[in-house]
């Protein structure tokens, strides 16, 4: 699934189980988990992607209802150069939020 955009794309689940260049259908199984038995413990679920010489972008999705973009200066998170809190997410909506960063199009 990965676009020329980024190198790689590193997929966590909720419970941290993480898939490497994961599938649109890896995608969708990972929020479904996420979303059918939210839990305080493990909240979120979330892909990083980048290259090894670039910024590092991440979206972690919130079973509770919300998604954090963040993009840093590079793979070691040195530096936080953007943070948007995105409002009322879903499954679906994360999906998109998911497979849009994937394509090179962050939502800030």
């Amino acid at each position: 699934m990965i676009s020329g955009v980024h190198e790689w794309v590193n997929l966590t689940s909720v419970l941290g189980e993480t898939t490497i260049n994961p599938s649109k259908e890896q995608l969708a199984d990972a929020l479904r988990e996420l979303f059918a038995n939210p839990d305080d413990e493990h909240p979120d679920a979330w892909i990083n992607c980048g290259s090894d010489d670039g910024p590092l972008f991440n979206i972690s999705v919130f079973s509770s209802g919300y998604a954090i973009y963040t993009k840093y200066s590079d793979v070691d998170m040195t530096e936080e150069l953007e943070t948007v809190t995105i409002p009322n997410v879903d499954a679906a909506a994360g999906l998109a939020l998911w497979q849009n960063l994937i394509a090179g199009k962050p939502p800030a």
